[in-house]
């Protein structure tokens, strides 16, 4: 392949892996479908390798195609975010953006404030919850999800890493003692973070240990009552936890064995492109998390 890639070629490939067909394609930007075919064909027999499966009922890409899916589709999205970018300075950005994020997001907050400060005439429209979303069923433009996503019908914008810890409170130590070791956990009152009716387990120093909650929940502001209240041991995210160790209202436990590393993901549907308004919102949030250093030393 001696030749740049034909970028009309690409972007036709893309629409057709993107409406799971040549005719979606075809309706969706209304070019025939001859010449959606025509394109893909001259890109294949470019790079050499067969980009699509060809049933009579589905066309879905071969593993090379998937692989050269992945990395166009962004290519494309940026190119396109360069075109959005060269729109009249003083053109208002304006309509409703539908934003999804966990609960216990707390420290997101501010972020969002100063965003519609930024930008007045943006309504958001918020859907705060912890199960997986479909973010074109449920009409999400753009969510923030934490931990390692495998999806192949979004992307993921990763923001930043952060480690949650583990704490209790002085009275906890004076009413219970401590446990020496990881594994003498089960023997102690402990409060986990749990979405599901299943085991807990903490990933404390790279191994994993089951624990026998005293109590579980989906909320850490009330685990983060009882662990104040000298009741529990403990894991809560750092902008939770941070204000009440540098009070010492709760201190760290096995602080040589860190949690794992979680990363915070801004996450946008793949199956179209950015609007204006998504674009300014993740530039935005980019751009904050930077400027006040939200992350550092976590």
């Amino acid at each position: 392949m001696d030749k740049p890639l034909n970028l009309n070629s690409l972007n036709m490939f893309v629409l057709v892996v993107r409406h799971t067909g040549f005719s979606g394609a075809s309706r969706k930007v209304n070019i025939p479908v001859a010449t959606l075919s025509r394109n893909v064909n001259e890109l294949e027999a470019q790079l050499g390798v067969r980009l699509l499966e060809r049933t009579t009922r589905h066309i879905r890409p071969t593993r090379e195609g998937d692989v050269l899916y992945q990395f166009a589709a962004r290519g494309l999205d940026e190119i396109n975010a360069g075109r959005l970018a060269l729109i009249d300075a003083n053109e208002q950005l304006k309509g409703q953006l539908r934003l999804s994020y966990p609960g216990n997001l707390d420290f997101w907050w501010p972020l969002l404030r100063e965003f519609q400060a930024s930008y007045p005439n943006i309504a958001l429209d918020i859907f705060t919850t912890e199960r997986r979303i479909d973010l074109v069923a449920d009409g999400i433009d753009v969510a923030v999800r934490i931990g390692d996503l495998k999806t192949q019908t979004a992307i993921a914008r990763k923001v930043a890493e952060y480690r949650h810890v583990l704490v209790y409170a002085p009275a906890y130590a004076e009413k219970y003692g401590l446990p020496e070791s990881p594994e003498q956990l089960v023997d102690f009152p402990c409060g986990g973070w749990s979405s599901e009716q299943n085991n807990v387990s903490w990933n404390i120093g790279g191994t994993d240990y089951t624990l026998k909650p005293q109590i579980q929940v989906n909320d850490f502001a009330h685990l983060t009552m009882l662990a104040l209240s000298g009741d529990i041991i403990t894991e809560l995210p750092p902008f939770t936890a941070e204000p009440h160790l540098a009070s010492g209202e709760l201190l760290p436990l096995f602080p040589d064995r860190p949690l794992p590393r979680l990363s915070l993901n801004l996450l946008y549907p793949s199956r179209q492109y950015l609007s204006p308004l998504s674009r300014a919102y993740i530039d935005f949030a980019l751009e904050y998390c930077e400027r006040t250093a939200l992350f550092q030393g976590l």
